[in-house]
C-alpha cells in the first residue's frame, strides 16, 4: 500500500476502527524506507487475541494490508514522567484515528514546547499543562527575567509573544483545541503534567514539590483521554497509597467523648486494595482503643466488595470485642449504597451477628448527607451523617464531618470533627470511591461505647464510673 493512498482511506480506517467493539484508542501510519504500516493502539485486557484478529481482519477487508496492533497495559499508559514520553509511545508519521483528539492535542503541546525552548532557551524553567483548566503554563527562570527586585516588563511581553506564537503554530489546524496560556514564576494548585522531559529533569525544589504533588496518573486517564475506554473499565481499586486522619468529639448518652482514628490504604495490583486502621478515644475519661484491616476488590465506577476484621478493648471495664465480616458498596452517579454483615465475639458484650446499611447522597462532589441503620445482635440503631470538604487552597484535604446514632434504651451518640486526607487533591466523592473504604472501627467503637455507658447506668457509680 502506498502512502499516497492514505488520504483516500483515512475516513474508511477511522470508521472501521470505530465499529470494532474494544478499547482501541489510536491509530497512526508508520512509514519507513521499506514499507508503510498502520499501527493500531489498544489497551491491554482480556480477549486481546480475539481483538487483534478482529482489527486485522476488518482493516484487511478495506484494503489495508500491513497492520500492526500494539496493546498497552493501563499502568504503562499512566506512568510516564512527561507528556513527551507518553507521546513517544505512539510515534508515527500521520494520525488516522484519534476519537478523543487526545493524541493530536498531546503532540501539538509537545511540538509547541520544543518551539518555546528553542526561542527562549534558559529563560524557561518548566512547561506544564493543566488538563482540567485547559491551560498551558510556562514557568520562568527568575534570575533571567528579574534584575534586583524589579521584573523586566518588556522582557515578559517578549516572552509571552514567543509562547503565543509557538502555541498558535502548533495548533493552527486545530484552533478549537488551543489552550489558554499563562506565563509566570509559579504554578497553580491544580493537576499538572510536565510537557517535555526537560521540565522533569530541570525543575528546582519548589517546582518539583508542586508537580510531584499534583501530577498524577488520573490526570492523563480521566482528562487527557488516552485509553479512556480501558481506563473507565480498569481504574485501579486504589488510585494511589493514601492516608487519612480523623479527630472528633461529642457525647455518648450525655458523657463527653473524644476519638482519633487513622487509616492507610494501598493498592494490591489493579483490582485489589488493602486498608489498615487504628485509633482510640475515651468516654467520660475511660479509654478504649482498637485496630482493623480490610481486603477488598473495587471498580471505582461500580462497586466495592471485601472482607474486614477488627479488635477493640477498654481496659477500665475489661471489655474487648472482635469482629469479622464482609462489606460492599454500590455506586450510582450521586448515590452510594453500602452495607456490612458479620459476627462479633466478646466475652463481656456477648457474641452475635451485626450488620449495617447506609445510603450516601452527594449533594455536590464535595458534600454528602447520609442515613441508614445498624443491627448489633438484638439491638437496632438509626444513624445519620454529613461531610463537607471546602477545598481550601492551603488545606485541600481538610473536611468537616458530623455523625449521629440513636438506639434503644435512650442510647444516643453525637460526634463531630475534622478529617484530613493526605495526598493528591481530589473531590470528596473520589476520595471515597477511589481511595479509602469506610472505617470498620466506627461500629466496633460504637458497641464498646454503649457497653461502657450501660455498665455505669446499671451499677450506679462503681470505681470505674465517675
Amino acid at each position: 500500500m502506498s502512502i499516497n493512498s492514505v488520504p483516500a482511506t483515512d475516513l474508511q480506517v477511522a470508521d472501521t476502527l470505530r465499529s470494532i467493539a474494544g478499547p482501541v484508542f489510536a491509530a497512526v501510519w508508520d512509514q519507513t524506507k521499506q514499507k508503510t504500516e498502520l499501527v493500531v493502539h489498544a489497551s491491554a485486557g482480556r480477549g486481546q487475541r480475539e481483538l487483534r484478529l478482529n482489527i486485522v481482519s476488518a482493516l484487511n477487508s478495506i484494503g489495508v494490508a500491513a497492520v500492526k496492533v500494539n496493546f498497552h497495559a493501563v499502568s504503562s499508559l499512566l506512568s510516564p514522567k512527561s507528556l513527551e514520553r507518553l507521546v513517544s509511545k505512539f510515534a508515527g508519521s500521520k494520525i488516522v484515528y484519534d476519537p478523543t483528539q487526545s493524541l493530536s492535542r498531546a503532540k501539538a503541546l509537545v511540538e509547541a514546547s520544543h518551539a518555546v525552548r528553542a526561542a527562549l532557551g534558559d529563560r524557561i524553567r518548566g512547561l506544564f499543562y493543566a488538563p482540567r483548566l485547559r491551560t498551558y503554563y510556562v514557568t520562568l527562570e527568575s534570575s533571567r527575567v528579574v534584575v534586583g527586585d524589579k521584573v523586566k516588563v518588556s522582557e515578559l511581553a517578549s516572552i509571552e509573544r514567543a509562547v503565543l506564537a509557538s502555541i498558535g503554530s502548533a495548533f493552527s489546524s486545530e484552533t478549537a483545541e488551543c489552550p489558554a496560556v499563562r506565563v509566570g514564576f509559579g504554578l497553580p494548585a491544580a493537576s499538572l503534567v510536565p510537557v517535555d522531559q526537560k521540565s522533569v529533569m530541570g525543575w528546582n525544589a519548589r517546582v518539583a514539590g508542586a508537580v510531584k504533588r499534583y501530577w498524577k496518573p488520573i490526570t492523563v486517564a480521566a482528562l487527557f483521554g488516552f485509553g479512556a475506554t480501558a481506563a473507565r473499565a480498569d481504574d485501579p481499586a486504589v488510585a494511589e497509597p493514601n492516608l487519612k486522619v480523623t479527630g472528633s468529639f461529642g457525647e455518648v448518652i450525655d458523657d463527653y467523648t473524644w476519638q482519633v482514628q487513622g487509616q492507610f490504604t494501598a493498592p494490591i495490583g489493579q483490582s485489589l486494595g488493602i486498608a489498615i486502621e487504628g485509633g482510640g478515644g475515651a468516654v467520660d475519661g475511660h479509654d478504649y482503643f482498637g485496630a482493623a484491616g480490610h481486603l477488598f476488590m473495587r471498580d471505582p465506577d461500580s462497586y466495592l466488595i471485601g472482607v474486614f476484621g477488627g479488635y477493640t478493648e477498654s481496659s477500665d471495664f475489661g471489655i474487648d470485642a472482635t469482629r469479622v465480616g464482609a462489606e460492599g458498596e454500590y455506586y450510582f452517579d450521586a448515590l452510594t449504597i453500602s452495607a456490612t454483615a458479620g459476627y462479633q465475639f466478646s466475652s463481656a458484650i456477648g457474641d452475635g451477628a451485626f450488620g449495617s446499611i447506609d445510603i450516601r447522597w452527594y449533594v455536590t462532589n464535595n458534600f454528602y448527607l447520609s442515613g441508614g441503620g445498624m443491627i448489633d445482635d438484638d439491638r437496632a440503631y438509626g444513624k445519620a451523617g454529613a461531610e463537607w470538604q471546602p477545598g481550601f487552597a492551603a488545606l485541600p484535604g481538610l473536611a468537616f464531618n458530623v455523625n449521629g446514632v440513636w438506639g434503644e434504651d435512650d442510647y444516643h451518640s453525637i460526634m463531630g470533627g475534622l478529617t484530613y486526607y493526605f495526598g493528591v487533591p481530589a473531590s470528596l466523592k473520589d476520595r471515597h470511591r477511589k481511595y479509602d473504604p469506610d472505617s470498620a472501627l466506627f461500629g466496633l467503637f460504637q458497641s464498646v461505647q454503649q457497653e461502657q455507658a450501660r455498665l455505669c447506668a446499671a451499677y450506679g457509680a462503681p470505681v470505674n464510673c465517675q
